[in-house]
């Protein structure tokens, strides 16, 4: 590389640099990348975890608590007006209507939840006045995330 150039010849680069040294030096440096790099041991190791709270209590037994989705089911009907269903228990007055949140919303606090919500599930043909004396029974319980939910019968015909 270095003195490739004939004697009167004109050069674009007046000075040559001799660029055979700089390869030498490259390769030692990736040597000792690669002898200085080191790679995880993973032999011999296994990573465990072992559940904490469990295991040999003798006389303890705990099951965590079901949570079921706290949604009240409206429906009107002609003979008896607007029916409230809490899952699948029907209730008949506020008070058991009240009795059944307060159920759920006690599983929910044993379980560590604060926030839970109530879901309103009405038809259309369910009077506006019976859907707000729910949420006004809620608020005043202290209840405040209700939420509305689209009729699941409606749901699974438009699909």
């Amino acid at each position: 590389m270095g003195g490739s150039q004939n004697i009167g010849e004109e050069s674009d680069n007046p000075v040559e640099i001799n660029v055979t040294a700089m390869v030498d030096v490259i390769f030692c440096l990736c040597i000792f990348f690669m002898c200085s790099f080191h790679f995880k041991q993973l032999e011999g190791k296994i990573d465990a975890w072992l559940p904490t709270g469990k295991g040999n209590q003798i006389g303890q037994v705990t099951t965590p608590p079901v949570l079921e989705e706290i949604r009240v089911f409206m429906r009107w009907e002609s003979d008896r007006g607007t029916t409230r269903k809490i899952g699948s228990t029907a209730v008949a007055s506020d008070a058991e209507l009240m009795d059944a949140i307060r159920v759920r919303k006690g599983d929910y606090e044993k379980a560590g939840k604060s926030v839970f919500p109530i879901i309103i599930d009405a038809t259309a043909d369910v009077p506006w006045s019976d859907v707000i004396h729910v949420v006004d029974l809620c608020k005043t319980d202290k209840l405040t995330s209700i939420e509305f939910a689209e009729p699941m019968q409606y749901r699974a015909a438009n699909r």
